[in-house]
């Protein structure tokens, strides 16, 4: 018989939905805020871009994890 590790009934659970609040609460206003400090450099659209779409991302991700854990 081989080796078996114990068996999770979910994947990810209450620590995938945390990590997905998280990311929410801290991660996406401050991807926001490196996006905003690029803008203020002189670089708009990089700046921009960076904002919206590292937003998105975070966004994204933790959609992903808090849906995952039901």
């Amino acid at each position: 018989m081989p080796w078996t590790t114990r068996k999770s009934s979910k994947p990810g659970g209450i620590m995938d939905f945390l990590i997905g609040i998280l990311l929410i609460i801290f991660v996406a206003p401050l991807v926001g805020l490196i996006g905003r400090w690029i803008g203020n450099t002189g670089r708009e659209g990089l700046g921009r871009t960076v904002s919206i779409g590292g937003y998105l991302l975070v966004l994204g991700i933790a959609g992903w994890l808090i849906i995952r854990s039901f």
